[in-house]
């Protein structure tokens, strides 16, 4: 996965530089524009990650440029002085540009007027709509660059992050099942409840992954071969589960190991209850890991109703009440747990 990213970022730098190029030789040798640095800056900064990125980053740009060319021009025609024209465009282009419609490109609404009054051609109409033109096609060679040539997909890590944290969730139910068997009471629980608190990082990661691979295949002409629009949908849908069903997991390590406290109100289960609730959280596990391979689903949904149902009537008919406070604490955790992978 590392590779993937480092080879992208060498063909998205490798595009970036023919684009600079491609926009200064058409600005300066077709066009004849004096100094046309707009162009090739704009091209530059439109080869973004995502060819939604690009294409959204260059209505903000061209936005931005134009605003700073109208500011600079209304402050040098109202403000003959120059010095007091060149702070007046600069504290004004730097409050409008924090509007957060321009974005990352705010900053050069300030920037533009600055740079325009300072070289002394703000009072120069042609000369002005010479550097929004120039900006036009530095952000269009930008993004048609990026959307033609190699655009960028990054469904493969989203597949890897989720199938990770799918993993990982299995690995922390089947663990607490083992113990569950277990004849003896654990003194403790904290390798549960510090895996399923670690956990979220996993989930962090997987978020990242999922709205990098989401956004990369919008716009996108490649998405459009190999099914990475329905691949990236699918990894996304699967994440969104993942991230209900962490809570529950996390909540059923801490009330385990509130029951196994000598000093708590909650008494942990009895062997046979224990048993039942293992296999409900082996099944849970299992749906885990079907729903990150693909595999078929409903064999163990109905195995998991069929050990939640005993495990309610447990609840129900439990005799003594150390049973039913014991099996409470945990199965409603447990049960909510199981319902987000049945769905």
């Amino acid at each position: 996965m590392a590779e993937h990213w480092r080879r992208t970022a060498v063909l998205q730098a490798a595009k970036a530089a023919v684009a600079a190029v491609l926009a200064w030789l058409i600005a300066a040798e077709w066009w004849g524009l004096p100094q046309p640095f707009l162009a090739p800056y704009a091209a530059v900064f439109l080869v973004e990650a995502t060819v939604y990125r690009s294409l959204f980053s260059a209505l903000q740009q061209v936005g931005a440029v134009v605003l700073g060319v109208v500011l600079a021009a209304l402050a040098i025609q109202v403000l003959p002085w120059q010095t007091v024209a060149l702070g007046l465009v600069v504290l004004v282009g730097l409050l409008v540009g924090r509007w957060r419609g321009f974005g990352a490109s705010g900053v050069w609404v300030g920037v533009t007027a600055l740079l325009l009054v300072s070289y002394g051609s703000a009072d120069d109409s042609m000369l002005m709509l010479d550097r929004v033109g120039e900006t036009v096609l530095g952000a269009a060679i930008g993004v048609a660059i990026n959307a033609l040539v190699f655009p960028p997909v990054y469904t493969r890590g989203t597949e890897a992050a989720t199938k990770a944290l799918a993993a990982e969730l299995a690995d922390v139910l089947c663990d607490i099942a083992a113990t569950l068997r277990e004849s003896s009471v654990p003194r403790s629980t904290p390798s549960w409840v510090a895996r399923a608190r670690n956990t979220e990082q996993l989930l962090r990661r997987a978020e990242e992954a999922s709205g990098w691979g989401t956004e990369s295949v919008r716009f996108n002409a490649r998405s459009g071969s190999g099914g990475k629009v329905a691949n990236a949908a699918r990894w996304h849908d699967l994440m969104v589960l993942l991230r209900a069903a962490w809570p529950h997991v996390r909540e059923l390590t801490e009330a385990l190991d509130h029951a196994v406290r000598d000093d708590d109100a909650y008494r942990y289960p009895s062997e046979e209850v224990r048993e039942r609730l293992a296999a409900l959280l082996e099944v849970t596990a299992r749906l885990s890991r079907a729903r990150a391979e693909g595999e078929k689903l409903s064999p163990l949904v109905e195995e998991g109703r069929e050990a939640m149902n005993a495990l309610e009537r447990d609840l129900v008919s439990g005799e003594g009440l150390n049973l039913t406070i014991g099996l409470a604490g945990v199965l409603l955790p447990a049960k909510k747990t199981f319902e987000q992978f049945a769905v």
